[in-house]
């Protein structure tokens, strides 16, 4: 009897860098023909001046023959002066060509000085010939022997790009984002054996490799044609010398930096304006902090007033949402920020007229009571509805647990604190963790315990029963890991939220072990970095599909062009949404579509670049 054939494993749901990698490759097979024939002839002109002696060499022996020829050689046989002879300098040069490859029929001259050129020519001309065909030979058709000059001149042919300095996980994800956004790229990196290197070559993207402090590799990625350059090097002093060394070269350029330290961050935005320098933990803090009180968050918005999230979820055949969008924006005080049907493909159109039917997928942007309603209400009917708690923290279980306390878990408490004031907030150090941290934590109100979160007793000290999320926020992923297993071991109902550093690591988690809420810092940061590098003065930016979205914060003044300006038709005519609306020192989260705006309003708009940018 023949066993049966194992059952093959469901394939886990692709990561959204695969799904975007894919789109690149497909969009982004060949580079374009013009490009193609614009950069070979600069590198050839770069190996001419690389062959210059040879070549130099060979001239000067074709120009002596040519003039004793033209001067002295036809002139003595035919006794006349050189210009009177009728003799052609193209026929001189001729015979001085056939004389160097010895195939010359003229006769041998008597005079001692065309001896000697007659001697000479063949035997240093044939040298020189030979010498400048092997190195053009080898330099234009072996150019995989000199990859980084290719991609030098590939280079030359971009303008108004954006030069990426730094092609770790931040850097190869702002790549990703800013091509898929139709952006050029030009990439500069130290070390040609990066893991991201090939990926991005095979996308058609220059790699510059060199240094960017260095002058001439910043001249050699375009910086003089380039429209902003992003350093996300991991080091802040590099990325700080990296900009200054731009801003020597070019001082009206967009320059952005990622920087570690948070009171360098705030300092280095006095020298070089709002938003030119991103803090990873502040961009990545709001949407842990968000996730840690909200389910299905896939990234939030973190105003004066309160946070914002985003969520994604498909509407059921019982759902409450299906209708009009403009009535369940009017219902639930949300937003609809993408709209697909059930193959995938994006509903447009006038959101008032714009029906949503089950099967369609809805991506949400609210204040967090209004995104925990929505859910509630798309819950199918058939199915027992899940308790309060598990859409937010409840009296019963109030208790938020965070593990880790770098500058991300730091940063997620004082979030928390400030969004969720009636909850108790337990942090987890471990032994090593520095007591001036400890001080700090303890000074906010917030429970501090030492110990290895992964060990039941610690948990349970740190009042798992009563816990309505574990947020484990340490800069491993294996650790994070172990700690949510843990957790979910003795709590099975418990919500997770867990730090990973590989987005296609997130996706995995979801499919081996349910965690639906793991998010990579690297992944939540790019799209800030790859917006503020287009557009001056922006704050949060997160990517929906193939277009970059961000928030930005403007001053209505009168007359301009958003003044007198319906909310409702800004979205509709612009593209641009008004997330708050802050007048006369109170605010509206997210604002009334029906308002008007007025001169000293403040707005915070959120939509793709280009909108944003118009």
């Amino acid at each position: 009897m023949t066993n049966a054939p194992k059952p093959v494993p469901p394939r886990p749901t692709a990561s959204e860098d695969e799904v975007r990698l894919e789109r690149l490759r497909e969009r982004r097979r060949r580079h374009p023909l013009w490009r193609l024939i614009w950069a070979n002839l600069r590198d050839d002109a770069r190996i001419l001046r690389q062959a210059w002696f040879p070549l130099t060499a060979l001239l000067l022996v074709l120009i002596g023959g040519t003039l004793y020829l033209f001067l002295d050689y036809f002139p003595a046989r035919m006794s006349c002066a050189p210009p009177l002879c009728g003799v052609d300098p193209v026929l001189a040069l001729y015979e001085a060509i056939k004389l160097l490859i010895f195939q010359s029929g003229l006769d041998f001259p008597t005079d001692p000085l065309g001896q000697l050129l007659f001697f000479i020519i063949p035997i240093l001309g044939l040298f020189f010939l030979l010498q400048s065909a092997i190195d053009l030979g080898r330099l234009i058709f072996d150019k995989s022997a000199s990859p980084e000059a290719w991609q030098e001149s590939l280079a030359r042919t971009f303008s108004d790009h954006l030069i990426i300095c730094g092609l770790g996980r931040v850097g190869y994800r702002v790549v990703l984002q800013l091509l898929d956004a139709g952006y050029e790229v030009v990439v500069i990196e130290s070390a040609w054996e990066s893991e991201f290197v090939s990926t991005v070559l095979r996308l058609k993207v220059p790699v510059i490799l060199g240094d960017a402090r260095d002058p001439d590799v910043l001249a050699q990625a375009g910086i003089a044609r380039a429209r902003g350059m992003i350093a996300v090097v991991n080091d802040d002093l590099r990325n700080v010398e990296i900009v200054l060394t731009a801003r020597r070269r070019r001082a009206e350029l967009q320059t952005v930096l990622r920087i570690y330290n948070r009171e360098l961050d705030t300092n280095l935005e006095r020298s070089f304006g709002p938003n030119t320098a991103f803090n990873i933990s502040n961009l990545a803090a709001p949407t842990f902090a968000t996730a840690a009180l909200s389910h299905d968050i896939v990234q939030a918005i973190s105003l004066p007033e309160e946070l914002l999230g985003i969520s994604e979820l498909t509407v059921t055949s019982t759902s409450a949402l299906a209708g009009f969008a403009r009535s369940v924006e009017d219902g639930y005080g949300i937003r609809v920020l993408r709209h697909r049907d059930q193959t995938g493909r994006e509903r447009r159109g006038d959101i008032a007229q714009r029906r949503i039917v089950p099967g369609d997928v809805l991506l949400l942007l609210g204040c967090l009571d209004a995104l925990a309603h929505a859910r509630t209400d798309n819950l199918p009917k058939t199915k027992p509805v899940r308790s309060p708690q598990a859409q937010h923290p409840s009296p019963r279980y109030n208790t938020m647990i965070v593990c880790g306390m770098g500058q991300v878990g730091i940063h997620v408490i004082r979030l928390l604190l400030a969004n969720a004031p009636q909850s108790e907030i337990v942090a987890i150090c471990t032994p090593e963790t520095p007591q001036a941290i400890i001080t700090e934590i303890a000074q906010l109100g917030v429970r501090v315990l030492r110990g290895d979160a992964r060990n039941l007793r610690v948990l349970e000290e740190a009042g798992l029963a009563q816990a309505y999320t574990v947020a484990s926020l340490y800069s491993n992923d294996l650790l994070n890991v172990q700690v949510g297993l843990a957790a979910r071991k003795h709590r099975p109902d418990i919500h997770l939220v867990l730090r990973v550093f590989s987005d296609v690591f997130a996706e995995r988690l979801s499919a081996l072990f349910g965690i639906n809420t793991a998010y990579s810092t690297s992944a939540l940061a790019a799209p800030a970095l790859a917006a503020a590098a287009v557009l001056y003065d922006v704050g949060y930016a997160f990517d929906i599909g193939e277009r970059l979205f961000a928030t930005r914060t403007v001053t209505v003044r009168a007359g301009d062009p958003l003044d007198g300006r319906h909310v409702d038709d800004l979205r509709d005519q612009r593209g641009l949404l008004v997330i708050a609306l802050r007048r006369a020192g109170s605010a509206l989260v997210p604002a009334l579509l029906n308002a008007t705006l007025q001169p000293d309003d403040e707005v915070v708009l959120l939509g793709d670049l280009r909108a944003l940018a118009t």
